[in-house]
């Protein structure tokens, strides 16, 4: 797991400052991070974050432009949906997750960004036959989003949980997870049910 990822020899002070940044904006939130605690993360002065981003919003929107151009990078290079989803989350879990739930209109490109993502890998999926198209595959795809956010939210828990190692607690919930996916989870139709729908329409 990746939390402040810097392009390889790419070690510049703005790279390093971009890179605190994600890890700050990710432990903390916005609002708690401080730029005099970015700094020092970044082994540098609170002036020269000042020089390179002004505010600590520009530095914010910095960290999200890295994130959607991470993205991009990937859908650029014709990666497959669901290996860019998987690599931004890899990537940049627990900074998507914080911002995610901090809110505001950058929490809300960000997350229309995913959604995206997550339409086109549940498209494609479907067309393959790899994947089982939902019922409602707008809202499949905010559920896949959703669940692929989650582990993360919770990440201090889970690494209590683990002994300590968040890799460990991530790798954990991954064979979990993918066994949902692939088998699901219930052997009767009560879930379905509960849903409100009916046994008919649900085989």
């Amino acid at each position: 797991m990746r939390t402040a990822p810097v392009v390889d020899g790419d070690l510049t002070a703005r790279a390093r400052i971009v890179a605190s940044a994600l890890d700050r904006f990710a432990a903390h939130g916005y609002d708690g991070a401080t730029m005099r605690d970015i700094a020092a993360h970044a082994g540098v002065s609170t002036a020269l974050v000042t020089h390179h981003f002004g505010t600590k919003q520009a530095l914010r929107e910095e960290c999200d432009a890295r994130v959607v151009g991470f993205i991009a990078e990937k859908q650029d290079a014709a990666a497959s949906p669901s290996d860019v989803l998987g690599e931004v989350l890899g990537t940049f879990g627990p900074y998507v997750a914080r911002m995610l739930g901090d809110g505001g209109a950058a929490s809300e490109a960000l997350f229309d960004r995913l959604l995206e993502v997550a339409r086109a890998m549940i498209a494609e999926g479907s067309a393959s036959g790899w994947l089982r198209a939902s019922r409602d595959p707008d809202a499949q795809a905010a559920a896949l989003v959703l669940l692929g956010v989650a582990p993360f939210l919770l990440l201090d828990r889970l690494t209590a949980w683990a002994g300590g190692d968040a890799g460990a607690a991530l790798g954990r919930i991954a064979v979990p997870l993918a066994e949902l996916y692939t088998d699901g989870l219930t052997t009767d139709e009560r879930l379905l049910a509960a849903a409100g729908l009916a046994a008919e329409e649900a085989s």
